[in-house]
């Protein structure tokens, strides 16, 4: 995400815009109350705008929300980099597996061989975050690198024995090599594994894949959380410009 419009109304039902949110705004909202685990602790959401909230947070960061950095959005010519400084065996099936499937990181550290449906090309996230199960996809050269990385592994094996601090590392250690992280923190964003899963969301918007679908694959509760993502891509005002402005006919337009 390159940038999120402050004052975006995101939620027709009046959700205080991208980064004027706070708790004071959610106090006080009509009960409808949602009893939900996240993490194996209850959380009690007061209205469907508190619950809303809370999935921004989620994908954003309360830090963004609330003015702070947001998260960086990784180019495809950045993830292609990315890909193939990788380690070839655990650290590329860990990053491919991020920008393949848009889970997040602690769906990844919890995904066991059991979980994978190799003839159909899914992977099932049990238990994903609110308790919200799901199905998501992935290409068919990530699941000939799970086959051959899962060898003779059980099904209920974890697909990768690794804690989230570990795999953040990972992430560091490459977007360092790379200068991704330089880059953007230079740009006041955070590169971190939660960029995969915005460059897997934005890049399939930016292709054209339909909302709810999107939304499907990433676990959406809300279609204006994914709607986010189409928000803020510039692709398509990138294609407008190059076939509207008169100095693109320099570049025979």
């Amino acid at each position: 995400m390159r940038g999120v419009d402050p004052d975006l109304h995101l939620f027709s039902g009046g959700v205080p815009p991208v980064g004027h949110c706070g708790e004071d705004e959610i106090r006080g909202l009509e009960v409808v109350t949602m009893v939900t685990t996240q993490g194996g602790t209850m959380v009690e959401y007061n209205s469907a705008k508190e619950e809303y909230y809370a999935e921004m947070v989620a994908e954003l960061g309360e830090e963004a929300l609330k003015g702070g950095k947001l998260p960086a959005v990784p180019t495809r010519e950045e993830v292609r980099q990315l890909l193939e400084v990788a380690e070839p065996g655990r650290d590329a099936m860990i990053l491919r597996l991020f920008y393949a499937t848009g889970i997040r990181l602690a769906e990844l550290t919890a995904r066991q061989f059991c979980d994978i449906f190799y003839s159909e090309r899914t992977i099932f996230i049990r238990s994903g975050k609110e308790d919200k199960d799901r199905y998501v996809c992935a290409d068919p050269k990530t699941f000939e690198m799970l086959k051959a990385w899962q060898g003779d592994k059980g099904p209920d094996a974890l697909i990768f024995e690794i804690s989230d601090r570990q795999v953040q590392r990972i992430v560091d250690k490459y977007g360092e090599m790379t200068g991704i992280s330089q880059k953007y923190e230079a740009m006041g964003r955070s590169f971190s594994p939660h960029s995969f899963r915005h460059a897997f969301a934005t890049h399939c918007a930016e292709n054209g894949m339909d909302l709810f679908t999107l939304k499907k694959l990433m676990g959406h509760a809300f279609l204006e959380t994914t709607e986010l993502y189409v928000a803020t891509s510039m692709e398509k005002a990138r294609k407008e410009y190059e076939g509207s402005h008169e100095l693109m006919g320099e570049h025979g337009r």
